[in-house]
């Protein structure tokens, strides 16, 4: 999920060394990870029911993907007051924006990097719905098909304020340059990170494949793990992801906008992450 250009290398390292230990199981792993190119799209690989290993977004999982996959923790990115593998997400908008604060985006225009996003959609919408008024507090929400692409867009003014992944935030910090016209306005509440999958037909490998994952980040070298901002792994159920249907049900219970409908558009493969 955090597939930019330039640490595709220690993302292919981070997958070589768990299909390494999966290997080492007895599990017959692929030795290289598939990338989405446009063709087949991430709802056929998310709901095959023979799907090993991916990582996914929180929100899907207690959405679209219910019951269709298990999961089986999180990477731990060591993010700043969360708990090891939470994480959290940045409210951000122009360096020279004269809002001192939250409020001074309402009525303004506010870009997602998906709809179908936890740290994008779901982030913002519950952190802005305590200041709704009649179900309102930006006058526009657009969306831009990945964090990267949301962050530019506000740095030059097509937007106002975007709501970004911490870890995607930290890649942006590393190799993206609109980040530095950027400022973080809040932060919000820590929710569980990034979940890696299974698919359901694997459910009984689950405590096999999650001694491989914490094996092999465990053994990660150090240039694996620092372009990827990497500290290890927690193991954990699906229903730690409950948390985040719960604040969405509350935001819509005060007026907000519950998760819109799914798309053609969305269902044939929308890609939050991709630079």
């Amino acid at each position: 999920m955090y597939d930019w250009p330039e640490v595709h290398d220690a993302v292919d390292a981070l997958w070589a060394a768990i299909a390494d230990c999966l290997g080492a199981a007895g599990i017959d792993a692929p030795t290289t990870l598939w990338r989405y190119d446009g063709g087949a799209t991430l709802d056929d690989l998310w709901t095959d029911p023979d799907l090993l290993v991916a990582q996914t977004c929180g929100l899907p999982v207690v959405d679209f993907l219910r019951g269709r996959v298990e999961v089986l923790g999180s990477l731990d990115h060591g993010v700043e007051g969360c708990a090891p593998g939470d994480y959290r997400s940045v409210l951000v908008c122009r360096a020279d924006d004269p809002a001192e604060s939250l409020e001074g985006f309402r009525g303004r225009r506010a870009i997602v990097n998906s709809y179908e996003s936890q740290s994008g959609y779901g982030a913002l919408v519950t952190t802005v719905a305590p200041l709704a008024i009649d179900g309102r507090f930006f006058d526009e929400l657009v969306d831009s098909g990945a964090h990267r692409f949301s962050l530019r867009a506000v740095a030059d003014g097509r937007a106002d304020l975007a709501a970004i992944d911490v870890v995607s935030w930290r890649l942006g910090l590393d190799h993206e340059p609109a980040v530095d016209d950027l400022r973080i306005v809040v932060w919000t509440e820590p929710t569980p990170g990034l979940p890696l999958v299974t698919g359901w037909a694997q459910a009984g490998l689950r405590e096999t494949l999650n001694e491989a994952i914490s094996a092999a980040v465990a053994d990660l070298h150090v240039a694996v793990r620092e372009p990827l901002h990497l500290y290890g792994y927690r193991t954990r159920p699906t229903s730690d992801y409950e948390v985040i249907a719960e604040r969405l049900v509350a935001a819509a219970t005060a007026g907000y906008p519950p998760l819109p409908a799914r798309s053609e558009s969305d269902s044939a493969g929308h890609t939050p992450w991709l630079p």
